[in-house]
Order: C-alpha cells, then sequence, then structure tokens
C-alpha cells in the first residue's frame, strides 16, 4: 500500500535518526525500549484492481476522503464514476487494471474486484483490491493444462518499478523460466502466466519482493478441469510459525496447501477455531510434515470456521473448496487492530469473525451507498472461536460492512447460485504505527 502519513516531515527524520542510532546505540536503546509507537493518520492511499470480462471495481472508504484519482493502466484513462471520495461507488473495469488513488487524513480507502470472470473460469470473484507488495506469498497456483494460474502484477506509480520473483513446488524450490526481476514502466500491467515461470507444476508458491518504485501483485486463479472455476486470490503474509486461514464451507472437495521456504522440516498442527467448541485439532493433520523448500496438500475434512496453523518452522497456506462449477481459495488473515475492516455486501454474504485466543468482541456495522448508517450487532467471540453471521442479520439492503474487533480475525464468504468466493477482511488503511525516534538528545 502507497500511503502517506502525517506530519509529513517524519520521513526524513526517520531516515536520519537510523543513521543516528547506528552511531550512539548504548546511549539511545535504553529510552526507545521506554517509549510505545506513535500512531499516525494516512493521508492518502493508492490500490489497483486487475480487469476483466464480467469484472466491476467497488470503491469506498470508513469516513469520506478530500479527493480521488481512478485511472485505466496502462493508457491513464480518467474513470469519474470512482471519483466522488463521499460514497460507495461502482464502475466496470477498464484498460488492464484500474488504479484509484485517495486522499483525507484517516479516510480508510478500500477497493474490490467484483462479478464472474467471463471466459476465466466463469467462477464468482469478490476480493479486495491489491496493495503495495512489499513481500507477497502466494500458495496454489497451477501451471498445467485446464489450471493456469496468473500473476498480475501492476505499478500504479509515476517512475519504473523493480520486483524478484521466487516459487516453489511440490518437489522442492524452482528455477524461475528466463530472468527473476521484472522491471514495469509507470503504468505497466503485467500479466504472467504461471507455465511460463515454471512449466508442468500442478501445484506451486510465489513470493513477490518489491525492489524499487510501487508495485502490486495479485493471483487470478481459474481452471476448466480438475480445478474449475475463478478466484482473485489476495496475497498471504511472509511464512511465520502461528497462521491463521480462511475456509470455505459448504458440499465440497478440501485442500489444505503449505508452503515451508526454509531449510528443515516443518511439523504443522492444522486446528479449527469453531463456533461451538473453541478450538480443536482436525483428525489426522495434528503432525503434518511439509518438507524443506516444498509446496505440501493434504485434505481437508469439513469445516465451517477458519483454521489455526501453528508450526515450528515458518510456513505460509491457502485453503482450497472445489464445488462442481467454482472453486473459492481462502488466504491467510491479519488480525484486526484498533481500527475498522470493510467488507462489500455482494449476493449472500456471510461474515466470520474468530478469535486465536481470548473471548472478545466484535461490533459489525451495516452502511449504505451514501454512507447512512442502517444498523449494528455486537458479536459474542468465544475464547479460541468463531461466529458467523449473515449480512442479513445485521440489516436489510447494506452495501458494505464495518468490522471492528482488535486482536479478532475475519473472513467473508460470499455465494451466489453455484458460484462461491472467499475473501479475507481486512483492516482499512487508516492510521500506521511509528516509532519515536531520537534527534539532537530529544523525543520526536
Amino acid at each position: 500500500m502507497k500511503i502517506q502519513i502525517t506530519p509529513r516531515f517524519l520521513a526524513p527524520v526517520v531516515a536520519a535518526a537510523v543513521i543516528v542510532v547506528a552511531a550512539v546505540v548504548p546511549s539511545v536503546s535504553r529510552d526507545a525500549d521506554e517509549r510505545s509507537p506513535e500512531t499516525l493518520d494516512v493521508d492518502a492511499t493508492t490500490y489497483t484492481c486487475p480487469s476483466g470480462d464480467g469484472l466491476s471495481v467497488l470503491a469506498g472508504q470508513v469516513s469520506p476522503g478530500d479527493s480521488v484519482s481512478a485511472r485505466a493502466l496502462p493508457d491513464d484513462a480518467e474513470i469519474a464514476d470512482l471519483e466522488d471520495p463521499a460514497d460507495w461507488r461502482a464502475a466496470g473495469s477498464a484498460g488492464e487494471a484500474v488504479a484509484v488513488t485517495q486522499t483525507g487524513s484517516g479516510s480508510g480507502a478500500a477497493g474490490f474486484v467484483t462479478g464472474n470472470a467471463d471466459g476465466s473460469g466463469d467462477g464468482l470473484v469478490v476480493a479486495p483490491c491489491a496493495t503495495r507488495a512489499d513481500d507477497d506469498w502466494f500458495t496454489g497456483l497451477g501451471a498445467v493444462d485446464g489450471h493456469d494460474s496468473q500473476l498480475v502484477i501492476v505499478n500504479p506509480g509515476d517512475g519504473p518499478a523493480v520486483v524478484r520473483l521466487s516459487a516453489w513446488g511440490e518437489s522442492g524450490a524452482l528455477a524461475i523460466a528466463g530472468d527473476d526481476t521484472i522491471t514495469l514502466d509507470a503504468g505497466e500491467v503485467r500479466r504472467v502466466a504461471a507455465s511460463d515461470l515454471a512449466a508442468a507444476e500442478t501445484t506451486m508458491a510465489v513470493r513477490v519482493q518489491r525492489l524499487r518504485g510501487e508495485a502490486t501483485a495479485q493471483v487470478l486463479d481459474a481452471g476448466s478441469s480438475d480445478v474449475r472455476g475463478s478466484e482473485l486470490m489476495t496475497a498471504s503474509a511472509a511464512p511465520a510459525r502461528e497462521v491463521v486461514v480462511a475456509s470455505a464451507d459448504g458440499e465440497g472437495a478440501r485442500a489444505l496447501l503449505m508452503t515451508n521456504p526454509g531449510e528443515e522440516t516443518a511439523n504443522v498442527r492444522v486446528s479449527a477455531l469453531g463456533a461451538d467448541n473453541g478450538t480443536y485439532v482436525l483428525e489426522g493433520l495434528d503432525d503434518v510434515p511439509v518438507e524443506p523448500g516444498t509446496v505440501a496438500r493434504v485434505d481437508l475434512p469439513a469445516v465451517d470456521a477458519p483454521l489455526l496453523l501453528s508450526a515450528d518452522q515458518p510456513v505460509t497456506a491457502t485453503s482450497r473448496w472445489q464445488g462442481e462449477n467454482d472453486l473459492a481459495l481462502g488466504t491467510s488473515l491479519t488480525a484486526l487492530e484498533d481500527r475498522g475492516a470493510l467488507l462489500p455486501v455482494v449476493a449472500d454474504t456471510r461474515l466470520t469473525v474468530a478469535s486465536t485466543g481470548r473471548a472478545g468482541q466484535a461490533t459489525v456495522e451495516a452502511f449504505d451507498t451514501d454512507m447512512n448508517s442502517l444498523g449494528e450487532q455486537t458479536l459474542d467471540i468465544p475464547e479460541g472461536g468463531s461466529l458467523a453471521i449473515g449480512a442479513g442479520e445485521v440489516a436489510d439492503g447494506a452495501a458494505y460492512l464495518l468490522v471492528t474487533g482488535p486482536g479478532m480475525y475475519a473472513q467473508a464468504r460470499y455465494a451466489e447460485g453455484d458460484g462461491i468466493a472467499l475473501a479475507p477482511v481486512l483492516a482499512a488503511p487508516t492510521a500506521v504505527l511509528a516509532p519515536h525516534v531520537s534527534w539532537g538528545g530529544r523525543w520526536h
């Protein structure tokens, strides 16, 4: 995510302070440990949304912003329908991707891709638009006939951008075909088929590291054989020893795909954050080995709650639900902070909020497109468990929901006909934490 924060002079001060601290660590670290990070409002956010037949862009925010710039890339054509920062708005796909920049202190702008991916699996798609790809991980790509995933990399900036790609398969680390670094001109959209990275891989993982400039990344996963339907995959966070993963319910085949990029075997315990009995280990998945540098696939039993992965080595993971004509991919979830998270209401929308630790509460508020509140519900989340609620149980006619619940995790499941989509519910970019720095003996 490209952000600007107030006060505007902070960035150069931090850069200078890093040099100073490196020279005077003994005298500074003692005091630095005693000071809490400062919360700073975000002044501007930029996100990108891949375009495609049958897809639309929804744009909104937590509170009205000051201005919006929306443009189709790479031609830079203006999209006027998305340029009102005081309501929720929609527009059809344009160009290869849509880039939106919204200003306004603490506005919390967010975008979503929705629709049916005509010609690309024809499945239901509801997914957050992409923010800056500092270190993005995707697990579950296919590079075979009938399942050829597509990596979409966008440069919404004014200058060139450079990213580095790494990949892993079921047998180990993969050598990227050609150059593993990609340079994108300003406004360029690059679509890379997984088979162009490493051919004949049925299950692979890709890491995207931003080296220079502004870049975003997402994966359009589509298939017409064993994998059927489509999903726009949101990046997962970097591998960790504890990972919460979204999971879809309903009739269909389920699998968990886990990536271990390290040099030692990861032993993983897979649990569900259940609604009735809290955290419980899934049968047969109490100790799943994932060999070094590989992607492992295991079948999942029917479960209607987010998953908790506990490992002795860092891993990242994706759950896959395969129905008759569509698929849903559950990527990793991040804990909600002291700010709200947004999700659009599309077709049959169901929100699940979970806790990996203590019991707590979450508040769900419904709004119309004019940002008028329609009602709210308070959810009591059990210790180590989860609670699900339909959008219609909060209020009828809602355009979007605002979720608050510090320390909680949230996912959204969407269904329409035989189509299904699964999306992480992400904290809106209203504020960031910045450390206090010492300059000239004074803290700022």
